[in-house]
């Protein structure tokens, strides 16, 4: 049995595309059986490793590559274009490990890598890597470990660390820890996206995010677009509009429903927002079985 076929009977992966937790908090096995077009996607902050298959993001002009020998680094939550390449014969499988600021903080004072780092640097937020021999060890150790719950519990959490140790020690480490450095322009970006993320649905004004980050809003509109690719105010209108998927495709609410809770007060902008994003209205989105796999 391949490990896919092995995952897949221990996790219930179905035929099509999907996302189930794991036993180790924080995470996500994805999969797909199919080709999935290009389409918008929120990822969270955290580790994208792909097992088999190949995923292309596009974000601002930028194209990046992450399959088997390629994963990508997320520093803060981002909405980009995706497509994903896999038949039956040959799924797409992946992982996804959360990186949460409050766990990085404490492993880089452990591991005493919290060294200072340059206070206004901004680097874009996603970005590929290679899997190195060691790092790329400890993921196939972490997939094997995940076959089982006991071996999960025994010995996931270690090979996390140092599937993270790596990730830190990479290319891409300085943006990670400038994430855990309080007084820098990608922590206060990154608060800034947490306050957007959880007041989605209320009006935002881009001068009390620039004010509460510390920063002009010349300052603030630079530094935000040079971690996330885009604007404050389209960087909200990605997250409504992925919310509302969600609660359309996986809540089953009626779209004028999904547009109130997202923050829309006139249904017709928001469908005509929507179509325009995710390629169909939302009544299209759910005959069509369009999966709202954000994670």
């Amino acid at each position: 049995m391949d490990l896919f076929e092995e995952l897949k009977e221990r996790h219930g992966f179905e035929a099509g595309a999907g996302f189930v937790k794991t036993a180790l908090p924080g995470v996500r096995f994805f999969w797909s059986t199919e080709t999935v077009a290009r389409a918008p996607l929120i990822y969270n902050a955290g580790l994208v490793l792909i097992l088999q298959g190949n995923k292309i993001g596009y974000l601002g002009g930028r194209v990046f590559h992450y399959n088997p020998d390629h994963y990508l680094v997320l520093s803060v939550p981002l909405p980009f274009d995706c497509e994903t390449h896999a038949t039956p014969d040959d799924p797409m499988l992946g992982l996804f490990v959360d990186i949460e600021r409050a766990d990085l903080i404490a492993f880089l004072k452990l591991m005493e890598l919290d060294g200072p780092v340059s206070r206004t640097a901004t680097s874009l937020g996603v970005a590929p890597a290679e899997l190195h021999g060691d790092m790329r060890d400890a993921v196939h150790r972490l997939m094997r470990t995940l076959c089982s719950d006991a071996a999960s519990q025994a010995l996931g959490a270690g090979i996390l660390r140092e599937i993270l140790f790596h990730a830190i020690e990479g290319p891409h480490g300085p943006s990670l820890r400038a994430l855990a450095q309080g007084d820098t322009h990608h922590s206060r970006v990154s608060q800034s996206i947490i306050t957007i993320r959880e007041n989605y649905a209320a009006p935002l004004k881009v001068e009390v995010l620039a004010r509460d980050a510390g920063m002009s809003v010349p300052v603030f509109h630079r530094a935000f677009k040079a971690i996330t690719g885009t604007s404050p105010l389209q960087y909200l209108k990605a997250t409504r509009l992925g919310r509302a998927k969600g609660l359309i495709l996986a809540d089953g609410l009626p779209a004028n429903e999904a547009a109130r809770r997202v923050g829309y007060d006139n249904p017709s902008h928001f469908s005509r927002e929507f179509k325009k994003h995710f390629g169909l209205s939302p009544r299209d989105a759910r005959s069509a079985g369009y999966m709202p796999i954000d994670i």
